[in-house]
């Protein structure tokens, strides 16, 4: 037998850094076209059987791996662990106390959850009861069936615990898959063996926690004149860093599109942040590979320059009715940089969200030095204005936001 687990789309609680539990918060758009992309790479992996948590956040990304919910088997063995009174709580505050919950990840053996939550040790013995009633079972019928179950990052820790053997205090094993990541075990009739490949996940629990209260090493700030700024700056992305740089507008936050640096800037940024991020391509033409949209060329003829344009996605990569802002700037760095990332770049504002932006070389490097990798310096921006805004999504041209660019 073999068995995919695979861990939930995001939800809004998840960009929210707020712990969920048995809370049925759905998926959100993001954690949509991320279960469309999984399907897509599941797309030649045939499933015996598909057992899903009751949740939504997972039932939906089951569906959508399954192209439908014909034959997705909900099952509340699978429900994710209650948090109890904890649940809605975010990261900093559960991890910020003298009560035992506070063991949750770094020592689960001690663990006690808040008032009405679940102990880990009932979410294993939940998971053991699976094992032997549903997965054992299956396999004498069909030993050669694939499975696959779709739930929540504790329980499926648990499960997994049940499948190698761990004990409490190893119940994390070498940390959680990421949302729509898939884990591999073989079965044998006896016992089970991982598959795929095993390596440390970042912890979602304490993401927050970490990049708001970590005593991090000093970013290297360099100057934008510097010859080597750019390819430095493109290194830093691609190994997964946040940092700040000067773009034709103002300062601003930027990573990779694609591997999680969203969330760490809304992190560094503040919990209340969650208003989607400007995407930065290199070149007008990029535009065609994300939006069937057609651009009027009024609006091209600004680019590249400090306007941005709300379009629609291309089917599969924002899930449906996905909108996404893209701009091509203005500055000839700022494209070569993202040329060479070979994909588009985040940016967003340079603050706390709800605080003004920061306009000046000091207050930047003051306030966020420590919080992200790397920072680049081209004097200070006061004055600047934002980019202008415009969306085209239903047929017309809508301005939003009237920045440095005359629409």
């Amino acid at each position: 037998m073999e068995l995919y687990i695979v861990r939930h789309g995001k939800t809004d609680w998840n960009k929210e850094c707020k712990f969920q539990g048995a809370q049925d918060i759905p998926l959100n758009e993001e954690g949509r076209a991320a279960a469309v992309k999984l399907a897509e790479r599941l797309k030649d992996v045939s499933f015996d059987e598909i057992f899903s948590s009751p949740l939504s956040r997972a039932y939906e990304t089951a569906c959508i791996i399954s192209h439908g919910a014909q034959g997705v088997l909900k099952n509340d063995l699978l429900k994710e662990i209650s948090f109890g009174e904890g649940e809605g709580v975010p990261f900093d505050k559960w991890m910020d106390t003298d009560d035992p919950r506070k063991y949750f990840f770094e020592a689960p053996d001690k663990y006690v959850p808040p008032k009405g939550g679940e102990t880990f040790t009932s979410g294993m013995e939940r998971s053991a009861e699976f094992i032997h009633t549903v997965l054992q079972p299956y396999y004498k019928k069909n030993p050669d069936a694939r499975i696959l179950i779709v739930a929540h990052g504790a329980i499926l820790a648990a499960l997994m615990s049940c499948l190698e053997n761990r004990d409490l205090k190893h119940f994390w094993g070498n940390g959680l898959k990421g949302n729509c990541e898939e884990t591999i075990y073989t079965y044998d009739g006896k016992n089970w063996s991982l598959k795929s490949e095993q390596k440390p996940q970042e912890n979602p629990y304490v993401k927050m926690a970490e990049v708001e209260d970590a005593a991090c090493k000093d970013a290297e700030v360099i100057q934008k004149s510097d010859e080597a700024s750019a390819e430095k700056t493109a290194q830093v992305l691609a190994s997964g860093g946040v940092v700040i740089i000067p773009t034709d507008t103002v300062y601003g936050f930027s990573g990779i599109v694609g591997n999680g640096s969203d969330d760490r800037i809304r992190a560094i940024k503040g919990r209340a942040e969650t208003k989607p991020l400007i995407q930065l391509i290199a070149s007008p033409e990029d535009l065609k590979k994300y939006t069937d949209d057609v651009i009027p060329p009024e609006l091209l003829q600004k680019w590249p320059g400090a306007l941005t344009i709300i379009v629609n996605a291309k089917p599969g990569l924002g899930g449906p009715a996905s909108t996404i802002a893209f701009r091509c700037p203005g500055d000839q760095w700022l494209r070569k940089v993202i040329s060479l990332c070979k994909t588009p770049i985040y940016s967003t504002s340079v603050n706390r969200s709800g605080q003004p932006v920061l306009d000046t070389q000091a207050s930047i490097i003051k306030e966020f030095q420590q919080q992200v990798d790397f920072i680049v310096t081209d004097g200070d921006k006061k004055g600047a204005l934002p980019s202008t805004l415009v969306s085209i999504t239903d047929g017309t041209v809508k301005i939003l936001r009237q920045g440095s660019v005359e629409v």
